[in-house]
């Protein structure tokens, strides 16, 4: 056992929060850990050694006992280690036993008070296979003092190839960086404080090589209002989260509401429709007419479309486009952007005059596009195996995903499409080389794998290709299989996927080589039917 992986296991018992501490006066280390000498083997000499060894002077205004008190937390020396004896009476029943322990965590919660907050994806561990106590939605309460790492890296490290290890995905909002603190800096390790609630984000994924991931987010205490707000009271980007209700699912028979007039240029035509964007507030569809050069835009129960950008044949003037593949609403501009594809750029286009056109991004292989809810654009990149998060005036944008040459291991990716970004900014990813959607937590390292991620193939464990991602509030994954011309929905946690839409034709009932996926307020699913020249609108079934 190592502090890592010192974790609370699910438990029915409800604990008192722990108070009182807080008024003890702040003292020396040694006075504050004199009540614990007895339960500890050679505690005075370890003192002397965080004395010694500890981070002093401090940047952070750290006193020199302070610092010691973080250091001797991590300190390792056998099975009456500081931190596993101080963590057991934190989870103790024994509330009135855990008064000696005041004057050191007075020390060591003023320490922490001082140094740097970190908010973002956190890993620890555990060699047992406790994933399936975690049930999704639930609240858990960690009562010890918790030991995170920014690397995954180091947790398994120490986990080694132990098949039943359980590994948590933390996004964090109150961590503490104590990484310059410990014994061991190159740990990276952030300390959650004793008595966080989490809330469980989707039951516990199984991962190829035996392990189970557990993933969670810390509740805000300071935040008054409730995780999920009304559909009502929402006003947000279209392609996020927030507009799609929790388990929905779709009756199996499309409805045609683009196109599904034969492939042409037509106005009442599409060829190879591609990346589709639903904008509720303006009950309409943005569709990327790969085959015609052009972006069309489709009004709710109009027997034709209006083109919005490019549509003058092939071409890399600003007025024309080159096989778009995705195109996105942004609402604050009363704009589209446009990954044009064969272009290598990116576009953006005004939704007030057909004329102002502006290339936002170039020299990209941009495939799939997305926008959170602060804005900021994300775009795959085909080319390079990876997915950057764009700010106004970025040059270079924010490696999120990928970008570790072409490979698939979980911090690789291999020609990435589609993507998404749900409402705790966590990229989902359709990995197209390996056949798999991986899911990349803010701030994360590497992904993890939500969809497929078995090889090349048509069972319910496997994808052949990937189009189209999205994902809703509970985290039920929706990709498009285009080679199996078929939808699927993963729920969150399962290793097999289910139907949607199956079968290579043209009825209602069916698909052919499926790309984009949006949903719309309701909850309805529409997709590109690509060669079928149409989009299929999938009504909300809530039996």
């Amino acid at each position: 056992m190592n502090r890592f992986g010192d974790i609370d296991q699910p438990s029915s018992k409800r604990l008192p929060p722990i108070y009182g501490f807080r008024s003890e006066k702040l003292v020396s280390l040694e006075t504050a850990l004199e009540p614990i000498v007895s339960q500890i083997d050679e505690l005075p000499y370890y003192i002397k050694i965080a004395k010694k060894s500890c981070h002093y002077p401090s940047e952070h205004n750290l006193s020199k006992d302070q610092s010691a008190a973080i250091y001797i937390y991590t300190m390792e020396w056998g099975d009456t280690t500081l931190y596993r004896v101080l963590n057991k009476a934190l989870r103790s029943e024994n509330r009135q036993a855990l008064k000696i322990w005041f004057p050191y965590l007075k020390l060591f919660d003023t320490a922490l008070d001082l140094l740097p907050t970190v908010k973002g994806a956190l890993w620890r561990g555990i060699s047992l296979n406790i994933g399936k106590d975690f049930i999704n939605n639930e609240i858990v309460t960690w009562w010890s003092v918790n030991s995170c790492s920014t690397s995954v890296k180091v947790i398994k490290s120490f986990l080694g190839n132990e098949k039943d290890s359980t590994l948590f995905l933390i996004e964090a909002i109150h961590g503490k960086s104590v990484s310059s603190y410990t014994e061991f800096e190159n740990e990276n390790e952030v300390i959650l404080r004793m008595g966080t609630r989490f809330r469980v984000k989707g039951d516990p994924l199984d991962q190829s090589n035996g392990a189970h991931i557990v993933h969670m987010a810390e509740e805000d205490e300071d935040d008054d209002e409730t995780s999920i707000s009304p559909m009502e009271k929402m006003s947000v980007t279209p392609k996020t989260s927030n507009q799609i209700p929790s388990n929905t699912k779709q009756n199996q028979y499309g409805i045609t509401i683009a196109g599904g007039n034969g492939e042409g240029n037509k106005s009442n035509k599409l060829c190879s429709p591609y990346g589709i964007c639903v904008d509720n507030d303006h009950q309409c569809i943005y569709i990327a007419d790969r085959g015609n050069h052009r972006i069309v835009e489709w009004k709710y129960g109009a027997k034709e479309g209006k083109v919005v950008a490019g549509g003058n044949e092939q071409g890399n003037q600003m007025d024309h486009l080159n096989k778009p593949t995705d195109v996105i609403v942004d609402k604050k501009t009363n704009s589209i952007i446009i990954a044009d594809n064969g272009n290598k750029r990116i576009m953006r286009q005004s939704l007030q005059n057909n004329k102002n056109q502006q290339i936002i991004i170039s020299n990209i292989n941009a495939y799939g596009l997305a926008m959170d809810n602060n804005g900021d654009l994300y775009v795959s990149d085909f080319e390079k195996h990876e997915v950057r998060r764009w700010k106004i005036g970025d040059k270079n944008g924010t490696l999120v995903a990928g970008g570790n040459e072409e490979g698939s291991d979980l911090n690789q990716l291999s020609f990435p499409t589609f993507i998404y970004v749900d409402e705790d900014y966590s990229v989902y990813v359709s990995d197209c080389g390996n056949y798999r959607v991986m899911k990349w937590v803010k701030d994360a390292e590497e992904g993890i794998v939500v969809a497929g991620g078995n090889g090349q193939g048509n069972s319910v464990t496997q994808l052949d290709e990937c189009g189209g991602v999205i994902a809703d509030r509970s985290g039920n994954v929706y990709v498009a299989d285009p080679n199996n011309h078929r939808l699927m929905r993963w729920c969150a946690g399962s290793e097999e996927g289910s139907i949607v839409v199956d079968g290579n034709g043209e009825s209602s009932n069916e698909s052919c080589a499926p790309a984009g996926l949006s949903f719309d307020g309701e909850g309805n699913l529409y997709f590109a039917d690509g060669s079928n020249g149409r989009v299929q609108k999938l009504d909300k079934n809530a039996n």
